[in-house]
């Protein structure tokens, strides 16, 4: 058997009145589905429409709503802002009255033990005995320290 061999069933060719019978009997369910479908897309493009309507009303009314409660937010936010920064600079000058107070009346109930201890220090360092303290703490040594510096520095 060959490949070049022709077919023992021969192959029919539709002719038109063939065509036709078909075309004859298909014709109903054709016309019912062309005009099924030109419904059915008439309903998805209307519903697809409204959809779209619908997702554009509600997405301008979720922005209005958001820019009205963003700006509602941001005045309750600069009110209490406002409302703080005067309470702590009312405390702030309170604190600071306060403070002030206390250290005043702390250095005048300290001050007779202040002029204890100050006669206490110039008994210790004047009295009898103590010339070496004296000596050490004599404020002449501002003048003489440099004075000796400077002749020997130039005496060298």
């Amino acid at each position: 058997m060959t490949v070049l061999t022709p077919s023992p069933n021969p192959t029919r060719i539709l002719t038109r009145s063939a065509t036709r019978n078909i075309l004859q009997l298909l014709a109903p369910a054709f016309n019912n589905s062309v005009y099924l479908a030109t419904i059915f897309q008439k309903l998805l493009s209307t519903t697809t429409l409204f959809l779209f309507f619908r997702a554009y009303f509600f997405s301008l009314m979720l922005l209005q709503q958001s820019y009205y409660l963003t700006s509602a937010l941001l005045m309750q936010s600069y009110y209490a802002s406002r409302f703080t920064y005067w309470i702590s600079s009312i405390a702030a000058r309170g604190g600071y009255w306060g403070a002030k107070k206390s250290l005043g009346m702390s250095w005048k109930a300290l001050e007779p033990l202040r002029q204890k201890l100050f006669k206490e220090f110039m008994i210790f360092i004047l009295g009898s005995g103590n010339g070496f303290i004296l000596a050490i703490f004599w404020p002449g040594w501002i003048v003489v320290g440099p004075t000796v510096w400077g002749v020997w520095f130039m005496c060298g």
